[in-house]
């Protein structure tokens, strides 16, 4: 979040703290500079005294539109424009003007369209930021900038290995995009599950925009481990989801497990009930029965043909920071440290639940759902069997 980032924090603390995916929105959450998190908002270096409630707010966008995250760029698209539909256009009483720009998945892309934002749109706010490789790659411009929060792969992959192992289910064989947030994902899940006596026996790594996953299914297959816990979101899901069932797992007697970004529902209206049973851990679900979610869906249905997905949720729920903090500031933009407070103190109803900020981490305060993929209704959705309440990151 605005003013400084757990990588600052972790400095000033002694140790490193990693990157990941997605810095999906400020209010996000699942990484720490991005995934299968939406993206930081924060005021960037133009910002100037003379902003004032009543001045066009300009907000820059670098999402994803072409490349394997595609989808995922016009979910936070849809549901950045919806929020604006429903509030007059406006943040705090002032009219918005979005400026988007497609990193199409490379990180030199990203950094051009950053610096474009900063120099040359001269945006109040930015959002976005979707890959790893990227968040890595605009780190300086962001610092200097004073943008920075997020969620992270802990919160969403150790308490799925923590409550499963727990259970009993203990030895897992692991699948994940061989990058960032994949990677790190991997490490927390696999620190959930020893917390219990668990143990990986193996693993395979596709690269991140794989095309084809038949031989690392295949090698899945020829291993005696039934428990995969993997981790894969966009395009690659949908990919490796169809082939696990080309190949014939389910049949054979494997279990599919995973962050919930799988099987959310950009991948279920491509792979419907190929995915029936997968269980995965996310901090939202379509199903999620709160008075804010229900509404959320209702208005999403209305504007779009579509189901809305998490990151559509995540998008939502940081305009929603966004606007919170700007009406304590009267929508005056120019103090990024004051700025940096309003967001920090933000606090609302969300269709995932509560919304608070981690004020040592900046990532959400939020509860994980374990949640178990079901065709019902002519609809294939995430169900809700159980949950882990109330997940902050150990920032470390």
């Amino acid at each position: 979040m605005a003013g400084f980032g757990k990588n600052e924090l972790a400095a000033r603390r002694g140790y490193s703290y990693r990157l990941t995916r997605r810095q999906f929105l400020i209010a996000s959450s699942a990484a720490a500079l991005a995934a299968c998190g939406p993206a930081a908002v924060a005021p960037t270096a133009s910002g100037s005294p003379s902003a004032s409630p009543g001045k066009t707010l300009k907000i820059g966008q670098l999402l994803p539109f072409t490349g394997v995250y595609a989808e995922l760029g016009n979910s936070m698209r849809r549901a950045t424009e919806l929020y604006l539909k429903l509030n007059d256009n406006k943040l705090a009483n002032r009219p918005v003007q979005l400026i988007y720009e497609d990193d199409a998945n490379v990180t030199a892309t990203g950094i051009q369209k950053t610096q474009k934002f900063i120099d040359q749109d001269q945006v109040d706010v930015m959002m976005g930021v979707v890959p790893t490789p990227l968040a890595y790659g605009i780190r300086n411009a962001v610092h200097a900038a004073k943008m920075s929060a997020s969620f992270s792969s802990y919160q969403i992959s150790y308490p799925i290995g923590d409550y499963l192992s727990a259970k009993g289910t203990k030895d897992f064989f692991l699948a994940y995009a061989n990058y960032g947030f994949g990677t790190e994902s991997a490490a927390d899940f696999t620190t959930g599950i020893k917390k219990n006596g668990g143990s990986v026996t193996g693993n395979v790594a596709p690269p991140l925009g794989n095309a084809d996953f038949a031989p690392f299914v295949t090698q899945i297959k020829n291993q005696p481990t039934k428990n995969v816990y993997s981790f894969f979101s966009g395009a690659d899901a949908i990919g490796f989801i169809k082939t696990w069932n080309q190949l014939g797992l389910t049949a054979a007697g494997y279990k599919l497990y995973g962050a919930g970004f799988l099987t959310e529902q950009d991948v279920l209206k491509e792979v419907k009930d190929l995915a029936n049973g997968i269980v995965t851990s996310l901090f939202w679900a379509v199903e999620l029965d709160n008075a804010e979610n229900k509404k959320f869906v209702a208005d999403y249905q209305k504007q779009y043909p579509l189901l809305p997905d998490v990151f559509a949720v995540q998008q939502y729920d940081g305009m929603r920071a966004l606007d919170e903090a700007l009406k304590k500031l009267g929508g005056d933009t120019s103090d990024k440290d004051k700025f940096s407070k309003a967001l920090e103190d933000v606090s609302f109803k969300s269709p995932r639940g509560d919304f608070a900020f981690d004020k040592t981490t900046h990532n959400p305060i939020q509860d994980i759902y374990i949640r178990e993929v079901k065709t019902q209704g002519g609809q294939t959705v995430n169900t809700i069997s159980d949950k882990v309440a109330k997940v902050t990151d150990p920032g470390k």
